[in-house]
Formats: structure tokens, C-alpha cells, sequence
């Protein structure tokens, strides 16, 4: 009666510990929506556990309605939405790797407590259903007890050692809890199957020794020769823990030092013009990447995005758009970057956990890369070019800047700014409103009296010093000009920032802007009171003569009807696959944000050498692991091969009987039967089928008499003897092999404790 009780028992402990184990990543993510999806997780494997030992099904039939379950769990629980009448389409696979790539990407840099985002949720379902199932197959398929509380234990500690102190003697007390009554209720049920408390009846056995501590001295070997030439062997780790917990440098504090004109320059110079993404949109507008929005003074100025501070960051843009918004459908290409493309000011997307930088509008996915993605985004629009305002909206521009944006009027003080500053109070006399002062200095760029000339073959700097050139030399493009007008906006006390992105692109007859990496472009965005942020004022002349570069925005009057000098493209060497693509030409990495380790980043992610010189320590790898399998699997087969040839070949006959004795005693233990000490050689021959099959028995009986006659008998044994008793040897090898796995028979080939019995 207490056994029964205890099979009862032993199943709900387990699936208690599993929702223990599951309940602890609770110290890993920062908001509670995560309970019923993991418990779920926790809970089902285990139910369809009972459902398989409950109707007979084998193990593998066990573990495919597992595989099934997950997925059927995974699409109906959490992707519910874009399912079609409860069935996954295309869609709904896409949302999934979208989101397992963003929780992967959150898993590897995120400090705790990190967002709950809908990636991070799947990701865990994921563990929580494998460490779950993994436990009920060791103990009811494997019937073990301290072996089916690893993967919780496992799991248990990886959040420990990563999250935050939240719960942490509770959650530890239950763990602790429904892991002895797990050991408990799973000993009591094991007590009848030859099972002492703790292990098993049947002494210790080398087994997997051998292989194990080939393949650990291997996998030393590897890591401290091979792994250090492995492509990314000098990355970030996956598993940062540096730093983590509330009081650390978590939440989603960002320090990018964001500089990608040279990017910029580089897809305008780029002889390969690539398409990059296309947009289906009513209107045609800028399509903004990133916001620069801090003046540093490192090397005299330059453009930065920074956002430090959890409200700077937020996690998810609602996906319903609000009224009136103008809706974008983006197709992206080979961008690497994670910066979404969209109209400013993004207000909804498609797209689950995308990030948003408070501070500057700028959108980041929660992947690795945006290249593939589709997505659909709406904006509210500023005004747009060719925009009128009557004289009351203009004079309201003089209203004082809300507190918040004037932090975008900040400067460092130099001798360069003050030159600088001094230069567009110059452009700007006369102008009463700011929104006369920014027209001022855009028509200041634009006007060919000015002499100023788009040209890309210039420095991609915009530091003070190069915009002092600038203004004196009178030749760049949309960098120059676009970092230029900026600084001396803020000089005057209008808030200003820089924006990254590409202009409209080519409308094609399938309805959609390609835009392509000659579409790349840099602008101004001012803010003014009573308008909000605006990019009326690109002050990049256009470039509607010339085959890159230059302002586009539609319906802007054209001041200067100045356009871009066309130069020929200068010569550069360029590295295979790299062209239009955002990699400089010579092969070396673009400047990119620099992030803090433990935080998300927005920085693109940069691939090495694609040629085949990048991937030969994997092939190194490869073929060590085949050698050291190859090598061991040789020696085993090799080594018993001959023994067998020893034993069977023996002059004497008796010594051959002999042989063949021992050689069927090494095929019994592979096969986990080993005899007893009081046993007599008949009495294993009648016995061994009881865990071998009744074919097993009529060999032994025929090695036992030979045996017998050979070790005890008075007469003298003929060679036909020996050649029968190895005659049995396989058939009873045969026996044994009939009805068991190919993994379960080759396991014995290569078990080498028979090597070592005595």
C-alpha cells in the first residue's frame, strides 16, 4: 500500500519541484506575467508523461508527443493572434523567431532584472517545457531519484546566480521542500525494484569511464588550443554577470557612442548601389533610423545618441496605432543594423518588444539584426514640406522650450563653438522668430551665392575643428551639412539634434519606395514651440541631377537650385560581400555605438571574414571530434576483437571452451547481467532469461555443460567441443541482439568495462 502511494505521490512531488524551479525566474525578469505561461510550461510535460506510461507507449513515442506538445503549446497559448482559425501559418513561425532571436539576444545581455518581454517569456517556456520533460523521462523512464532532480536543481541555480535577492528564502525553502518529498515518495516507489534508499543494489561499474574521460581530456585540449582561434573568440560573453541585480549597472541604461557618418559616406561612395529595404507608404517622407541628440565634447564635439536611465528606454511600442496616424509597411533587406527604419515620430508596430529611446524617438528591434524583418509601423507626422503657417503660428515659435527639450540647446564651450556660434548669429540677423532663424540657416547652405558645394569626397568628421572647415572650404555632404546647421541652431538657443536614415527612395510600379544605399542621408531635426520636433529644414542641397547623396524631401522649394557636384567614385578596395552593406571599403569596421557590457545594445552587429580562413578552427574542431570518436570507437572494437581471437584460437581445446565461457559472461554484463557470486554455471544458464529472453537460455545451457566438463571434468576435450561452444557464443550474441535498439546495441560494442572485469 505504501508503494502505491508513493508512485502516486513521486509524480505530483516532481511537477511541484518543476513549478519551483520555474517560479525562480522570478529573480531574473522584472514584471510577473511570466507565472501562468512557465507553470503551464512546467506542468504539461509532466501531465503528458502520465498520459504515455498510463497507455504503454514507448520512450520515443514519449518524447515526440513531448516535441508535439511544445509546439501545439507554444502556438496557442502564445502566439494566438496570428493564428489562423487556431493554425499556424507563415506569420506565425516568423513572429516565433523573431521573438526566440530578441530573447536570446535579451539572455546574453540583459543584467536582472531583465524586461519581461514577450521573446524573454518565450525563451522560458522553452527551458521550463525541456527541464521538465527531461526530469520525467530520469525518473520514470530511468527510474532514478537524485539523477531526476538535476535539471531542476540545474535551473534553480543558474536564476540564483543571476537574479536579484527578490524571494530568495522562500523560493529556496520550497525548493528544498518539494525536492525531499520528490526523493522521498520516488525511493519508497523504487523499494521493489531492486532499489536500496539512495542507489542501487548492483555494485558501481567503470562503463562510461573510459569514453567520458577521453572526451573531457579532448574537450581540455580544445578549449585552451582551438577555441581561442574559433571566430568570436574575443566577443562579449554570452552570459555576462558582471554588474547584475537592482544595484547594479541593469535596467536599460544605454551609453552608445553612436558615429555612423562614416557609414553614411561609405554607402554614398559605394560604386554598388544595393537595395536595402523597400516601404509601402501613402507618403512619401524620411525614413529615420536614430536621433542623435547629444553635442559631446570629445575631440572638440561630435554627435552621439545617449540615453542613460531606465525611463530613457522603453520596452514595446503598442501595436493598435492611434487615430489619424499614417501607417508604413517596411520590408527590410541586408541592413544590419538593429535600428528600424520609420517615419518620425514612430507611434505603433507590429513587432513584439521593440525598443524606444524616450529621448530622440529612435526605434531598436529586439534582435540581433533587422535584416529580414517585416513589419508594419505608424507615425504621427510633423509638418511636412511645402507645409503653411499662418503669421500666429510663426510668432508662436518665440514660446518658451518646455523644460524637457532644452537639454538639446547644450554645447560644450570651446573656441571653436564660440566661432561657430558666432557665424550663425551672422546668418541669422534680422530673423525675429526662430522659426525665422532656422529658415535663415537653411537658406544660409542653400544659397548658391554662398558657394557651397555637395560633395561625399570629403572627411566623414563632425567635430568642431571639421565644421569650421566645412564652413570655410564650403565642400561635404548631408554630414557636413546636417551637423553644421545643428550646432549653430543650438548656438541660437533652438533645440536641435541630428537625424539618421535615407531619403524616400524610387516608387516602383508595385507600389513601394526601394530605397537602396545611395538613399543614405543625414538632416537636422529642430524643435519649436507650438510645431514640436520638424525636418523642414534639411539644409543639404538636392540632388536630383546626380546619382547620390542629397536632400529629397518631397514638395521642399528648392532655395539654391544648387545640385551636387558629380564626381567620379574614387577607387577603393573593397571585401567581398561588404559593398552598400554598411562596412567601410577597406575592409575595416565602421565607427558603432559602444555600449556597456551588461545592457542591451544598439550597437549593428559587425560579422568577421566570411572566407574560408574564418571557419577552419571550426573544421579544426570537427575533425579532433571525429578523430577522438573515431579513436576510441577503433580501440574498443579493436581491442575486444582481439580478445575474442585469442580466446577462440586457443591451442587447447579446454582452454577454448574456457574462452567461450568468458566471452558469453562479457556479452551478459553488456547486457546489464551479471551473475551471482553462489551461482553455478547451470544455474546462470537457467536463470539468464529472465532479463534476456527465453532465446538466451538453450546457448547458455550448452556453454555451461562444455564449461563444466572443461574446468571440472576427467576427460579430455576434442576440437569439435570448442567449435560448438563458440557456435553458441553467437547464438546467444544473436540473442541478445534480437529486439534491442541499434543505440542500446552498439552502446555494448563499445562498452569497455568488459575490457577491465576481472
Amino acid at each position: 500500500m505504501m508503494v502505491r502511494r508513493a508512485r502516486v505521490l513521486a509524480p505530483l512531488a516532481l511537477a511541484a519541484l518543476s513549478v519551483v524551479a520555474a517560479l525562480s525566474l522570478g529573480r531574473v525578469v522584472d514584471a510577473s506575467r511570466f507565472v501562468v505561461p512557465v507553470v503551464a510550461a512546467a506542468l504539461l510535460p509532466h501531465a503528458l508523461g502520465a498520459v504515455v506510461r498510463w497507455r504503454g507507449w514507448s520512450v520515443w513515442l514519449g518524447w515526440l508527443l513531448a516535441a508535439v506538445g511544445l509546439v501545439v503549446y507554444v502556438v496557442l497559448a502564445l502566439e494566438p493572434s496570428i493564428t489562423g482559425v487556431g493554425l499556424p501559418g507563415a506569420d506565425t513561425w516568423h513572429a516565433i523567431e523573431t521573438q526566440v532571436s530578441g530573447g536570446w539576444h535579451l539572455l546574453r545581455t540583459a543584467p536582472a532584472p531583465a524586461p519581461t518581454t514577450d521573446g524573454a517569456i518565450l525563451l522560458a517556456v522553452l527551458a521550463v517545457w525541456c527541464m521538465a520533460t527531461l526530469a520525467d523521462w530520469l525518473a520514470f523512464s530511468r527510474q532514478t531519484a537524485l539523477a531526476a532532480v538535476s535539471p531542476a536543481l540545474v535551473f534553480f541555480v543558474w536564476t540564483s546566480t543571476l537574479g536579484t535577492d527578490d524571494a530568495q528564502l522562500l523560493l529556496t525553502v520550497a525548493f528544498c521542500i518539494t525536492t525531499g518529498l520528490f526523493v522521498l515518495a520516488q525511493n519508497v516507489a523504487l523499494l521493489d525494484q531492486r532499489r536500496s534508499w539512495l542507489v542501487s543494489q548492483r555494485g558501481a561499474r567503470p562503463h562510461w569511464l573510459a569514453p567520458a574521460a577521453v572526451l573531457g581530456g579532448a574537450a581540455i585540449v580544445i578549449a585552451l588550443v582551438v577555441a581561442p582561434l574559433m571566430p568570436g573568440s574575443s566577443s562579449d560573453p554570452l552570459l555576462d554577470v558582471a554588474g547584475t541585480g537592482r544595484d547594479g549597472a541593469g535596467g536599460h541604461s544605454y551609453k552608445p557612442a553612436v558615429v555612423p557618418f562614416v557609414d553614411i559616406g561609405d554607402k554614398l561612395r559605394a560604386v554598388d548601389n544595393r537595395e536595402l529595404f523597400t516601404v509601402k507608404s501613402d507618403v512619401a517622407d524620411y525614413w529615420r533610423i536614430a536621433a542623435l541628440d547629444t553635442y559631446s565634447s570629445d575631440r572638440g564635439g561630435s554627435w552621439t545618441l545617449t540615453a542613460e536611465g531606465d525611463d530613457s528606454v522603453r520596452v514595446g511600442l503598442p501595436s493598435t496605432p492611434p487615430a489619424d496616424a499614417h501607417e508604413q509597411d517596411f520590408a527590410i533587406g541586408p541592413l544590419t543594423e538593429r535600428w528600424l527604419p520609420a517615419a518620425y515620430e514612430p507611434a505603433a508596430i507590429t513587432l513584439a518588444d521593440t525598443l524606444r529611446v524616450e529621448s530622440s524617438g529612435t526605434i531598436v528591434a529586439d534582435a540581433d539584426s533587422v535584416s529580414g524583418l517585416d513589419y508594419k509601423v505608424w507615425s504621427n507626422l510633423p509638418p511636412l514640406a511645402g507645409s503653411h503657417f499662418s503669421g500666429n503660428e510663426i510668432a508662436g515659435t518665440a514660446a518658451a522650450v518646455p523644460s524637457p527639450v532644452r537639454r538639446f540647446t547644450e554645447l560644450p564651450e570651446t573656441d571653436d563653438i564660440t566661432t561657430i556660434a558666432a557665424k550663425a548669429r551672422e546668418v541669422a540677423a534680422g530673423a525675429t522668430t526662430p522659426y525665422a532663424q532656422a529658415q535663415a540657416l537653411r537658406d544660409y547652405f542653400r544659397n548658391p551665392a554662398n558657394g557651397f558645394v555637395y560633395d561625399t569626397n570629403v572627411d566623414d568628421h563632425d567635430d568642431a575643428p571639421a565644421i569650421l572647415a566645412f564652413l570655410s572650404d564650403k565642400r561635404g555632404f548631408c554630414v557636413q551639412f546636417a551637423s553644421a546647421y545643428a550646432v549653430m541652431a543650438r548656438s541660437l538657443g533652438i533645440p536641435a539634434r541630428v537625424a539618421v536614415g535615407f531619403t524616400p527612395g524610387t516608387l516602383q510600379p508595385d507600389g513601394r519606395y526601394h530605397v537602396t544605399s545611395h538613399n543614405a542621408h543625414a538632416w537636422p531635426e529642430v524643435y519649436l514651440s507650438g510645431m514640436g520636433w520638424t525636418h523642414l529644414f534639411d539644409p543639404t542641397p538636392s540632388n536630383r541631377d546626380a546619382p547620390t547623396g542629397g536632400s529629397a524631401l518631397p514638395n521642399d522649394t528648392d532655395t539654391s537650385g544648387v545640385t551636387a557636384t558629380t564626381l567620379p567614385p574614387p577607387t577603393v578596395s573593397t571585401v567581398p560581400g561588404t559593398a552598400g552593406n554598411g562596412n567601410q571599403t577597406d575592409g575595416s569596421t565602421p565607427s558603432v555605438p559602444d555600449t556597456t557590457p551588461t545592457a542591451p545594445t544598439l550597437a549593428p552587429v559587425v560579422t568577421g571574414s566570411s572566407g574560408t580562413e574564418a571557419w577552419l578552427p571550426v573544421l579544426v574542431v570537427l575533425a579532433l571530434l571525429m578523430l577522438v570518436i573515431g579513436g576510441y570507437a577503433g580501440a574498443v572494437l579493436g581491442l575486444k576483437r582481439r580478445r575474442r581471437n585469442r580466446r577462440h584460437h586457443a591451442d587447447d581445446p579446454a582452454v577454448a571452451v574456457s574462452g567461450a565461457w568468458a566471452e558469453a559472461l562479457d556479452r551478459l554484463h553488456e547486457a546489464d547481467v551479471v551473475p551471482r557470486a553462489a551461482q553455478t554455471p547451470l544455474d546462470l544458464a537457467i536463470s539468464v532469461s529472465e532479463g534476456t529472453g527465453t532465446t538466451t537460455a538453450a546457448p547458455m545451457r550448452v556453454l555451461a555443460r562444455a564449461y563444466g566438463a572443461a574446468r571440472y571434468g576427467d576427460g579430455v576435450l576434442a576440437p569439435d567441443d570448442a567449435r560448438h561452444a563458440w557456435s553458441s557464443v553467437d547464438e546467444l550474441e544473436r540473442a541478445l541482439d534480437d529486439g534491442a535498439s541499434w543505440t542500446r546495441r552498439w552502446r555494448r560494442r563499445l562498452d569497455p568495462s568488459t575490457l577491465v572485469r576481472c
